[in-house]
C-alpha cells in the first residue's frame, strides 16, 4: 500500500544494512510514505474447503490468501476487507468494550454509536462506570480476577 518493499527494507535493516545505503532501482532509500487513505490486509481461512479440520486458529494456522480494504477512513476500509474475506458481519447482538482509562472518553463515544444501531453494551467495571455515565444502558460483567459472571 506504500509503493516500497517494506518487508525486504526491514529484513535488510535487522541484518545491518543501514536505510541510507539501501537505494530502489530509481535510486531512492526508503522513507515514510503517509497515503491518503487507509489500507487493511485480512487474511482468507475458507474453513469449509477444509472438511474434517478443527477450524480453531492456532499459531500454526496457515491463511489460503488475504484481501485488501482501502477507503479514506479506517472504518470504511475495515469494512471493506471484512467483506472481501466473506464475514458476514453482525447487525444485532452485544459488543464488549474493555479499555484503559486513557480511551475511555473514546470508547464512550464508540459505545453511543453501537448502542444507535441497537447493540447491546457489555463493559468491565471501569468502562461500565464511564458509558452508563453518558446515559448509555450497559450491562456488567466481571474481568476473571473479579468473580462471576466474567469476561470468559
Amino acid at each position: 500500500a506504500t509503493g516500497q518493499q517494506l518487508a525486504k527494507v526491514a529484513a535488510r535493516c535487522m541484518a545491518g544494512v543501514k536505510l541510507k545505503d539501501q537505494r530502489d532501482r530509481n535510486g531512492r532509500v526508503p522513507h515514510e510514505v503517509v497515503p491518503p487513505y487507509y489500507s487493511v490486509k485480512e487474511a482468507v481461512f475458507p474453513f469449509n474447503k477444509f472438511p474434517g479440520v478443527d477450524p480453531i486458529l492456532s499459531p500454526e494456522m496457515r491463511s489460503t490468501g488475504e484481501v485488501m480494504g482501502a477507503a479514506k477512513t479506517f472504518g470504511e476500509a475495515m469494512l471493506k476487507s471484512q467483506i472481501g474475506a466473506g464475514s458476514r458481519l453482525p447487525r444485532q447482538g452485544n459488543v464488549l468494550i474493555t479499555v484503559k482509562n486513557n480511551d475511555k472518553d473514546r470508547a464512550v463515544a464508540i459505545a453511543k454509536d453501537l448502542h444507535a444501531l441497537g447493540f447491546g453494551i457489555v463493559a468491565t467495571r471501569g468502562t461500565a462506570a464511564a458509558i452508563g455515565e453518558a446515559g448509555v444502558p450497559v450491562k456488567l460483567i466481571n474481568k476473571i480476577k473479579d468473580g462471576r459472571p466474567h469476561i470468559v
